[in-house]
Formats: C-alpha cells, structure tokens, sequence
C-alpha cells in the first residue's frame, strides 16, 4: 500500500505582505526631506571656549613653571601648577562632554575627537611633569659638611672676571649670603640668580653682601652674567676645593661635575648663622625667605 507525504505550503501571503510593508516604508523615508540638524552656535562656542582654555592652562605650566615664583619654584611641591594642570584636563574633558551633545554628527566627531586627543595629552603630559617635579629635580644623596655656627671654610677664587676672592670678604659687611648654584645650565639657577639681582638694593638696605659660586669655569661664569645681566660675583670653583669640602658636589659619568644648590648667610666673624639646602635642585629659597632669616 502506497503511501503519499504531503508537505505544508510555505507562508507565501505572509512573506508577500512583509516585503510590500517593508518597500512602502522605503518609499514613504525616501519621499521625505532631508531635515539640516540645528547648528548650536552656543554649544559648538562653548566646547571650543572650554578646549582654548584647557590648553592655555596646561600650556601656561610648561612655558612658565621654570620662572614664575607664583607656580610654586620656590616649593616642595609646587601645588599651584599642578592644580592648573587638572583644570586643564577638567576643562578638556568638560569640552568632550558639551561636543556629545551636538546634534551635527560632522560637527560632534571633529570637536569632541580634538577634545578627546587634547584630554589625553594633558593627561599623559601631566603626569610626566608631576614625576619629572617629584623625582626627576631630585638631588642625589649628600651629606652637608657645614651646620649653623660652624666657621665657614677659608677659600680663595676668582670671579667671572678674573677678580680674586677669599674669605676676607666677609669682614666687609655684617652678613654675607653665599648662593651655591647647579652651574649655568640649569634654569632654576639662571631665575634664582636673576632673582636675587633684582633685590640687591634690599638686600644692601639689610646689610648683606652677595656672592654666587658653582663648579663652572670662569668663562662660563662670565657668559651666565651676561646672559641673566647680573653684576654679582660668580666664583668659579672648577677644581672643587671648596665644594668637595662643603659635601655640595653631584659628580657625573659623562660630564663636568656640579654643586648640588645651598644658601649660607655668613657673619663677619665667618660663622654659619643661617643656611637652606633642600632634597630638590628646584626648590631655592625667594630672596623674601632669605632676608627674614636675616633679620
């Protein structure tokens, strides 16, 4: 007995009403007019005003950090530019956020894009200044050879102009401030002598006499006196008889030798009477710190 296996018909009426649905929906999209998203002058303002402002705050730190007493040199921790380096990074991801919500996918993509890169240099840049602060402007390990009411030691050096120094420059005024810098190379040295030029008639007022010393030659010292136009004498002491002795010597493998930065206010009887040193090279006390001490 034969038997015959009769299949269902496939849903034809079904599939036939969905294609019809689907190409109506087609036409009524097409038949449509393209509608221009709104520009949003004030948004698209306001995201590019917030990145502006982002850079110029970061931009503001890495140009001004190496000269400005008001980013904190003068600190441990310079809080101040690092606290305009986060506003930075807020503001640029402030940007981001306000370009989202543009409706102009052309206009959100580019501004947010920009603020988005922007954010992340800040970011990465930031960082990399916090560490080079905190660990890269580091004196290496020393030990001061000198103390509040030591007889500072006898030396005799010659200036940038080839004058003759010894310690009898010390009977010449009550107190004498000894400013030992890294040498001309470094930009915190070059403010802070440039700083302290700029008060000497305080410092005259108060009694003090000024003098700079560092590793450097002599000829190196008399270009750093033309560079930061400085009158002060810049002892040159190459040959380290007086800063091996202080313990004030950062020795290189490549390259010269450098003071690792001090300041010493000397009486004229040549006793220490006040003396700074910091674990920072950056870190070099305002010309207001140092006439304090001296009275």
């Amino acid at each position: 007995m034969n038997t015959a296996t009769e299949e269902a018909p496939p849903d034809r009426p079904a599939s036939a009403a969905a294609a019809v649905e689907a190409q109506t929906a087609e036409a009524e999209a097409a038949e449509q007019p393209w509608r221009v998203p709104p520009a949003q002058p004030l948004r698209l303002i306001a995201a590019i005003v917030l990145l502006v402002c982002g850079a110029v705050s970061y931009g503001y730190v890495l140009m001004n950090f190496w000269s400005s007493p008001g980013l904190g040199i003068h600190l441990a921790t310079p809080y101040p530019a690092y606290i305009l380096i986060g506003l930075g990074l807020v503001l640029g991801l402030a940007a981001i956020r306000v370009a989202l919500g543009l409706w102009s996918p052309h206009a959100r993509l580019a501004i947010a894009g920009i603020a988005f890169m922007a954010s992340i240099t800040f970011a990465i840049g930031g960082g990399r200044f916090v560490s080079y602060t905190l660990r890269g402007t580091r004196n290496p390990p020393f030990k001061l050879a000198l103390s509040v009411g030591d007889r500072f030691p006898d030396f005799k050096l010659a200036d940038q102009n080839g004058v003759q120094h010894d310690s009898a420059l010390f009977d010449a005024g009550p107190l004498t401030l000894v400013a030992i810098y890294r040498g001309d190379f470094c930009p915190f040295a070059r403010f802070e002598l440039s700083d302290l030029s700029r008060h000497t008639d305080e410092f005259d007022s108060a009694g003090i006499k000024i003098v700079a010393l560092s590793a450097d030659p002599p000829q190196r010292s008399a270009m750093l006196a033309r560079y930061i136009h400085t009158d002060l004498p810049l002892l040159s002491d190459p040959g380290e008889t007086l800063l091996g002795r202080l313990g004030l010597v950062q020795h290189y493998k490549n390259q010269p030798d450098s003071a690792i930065p001090a300041f010493v206010l000397v009486d004229r009887e040549h006793r220490v009477k006040w003396l700074f040193t910091s674990p920072y090279y950056r870190q070099q006390p305002s010309p207001e710190t140092i006439l304090r001490a001296a009275r």
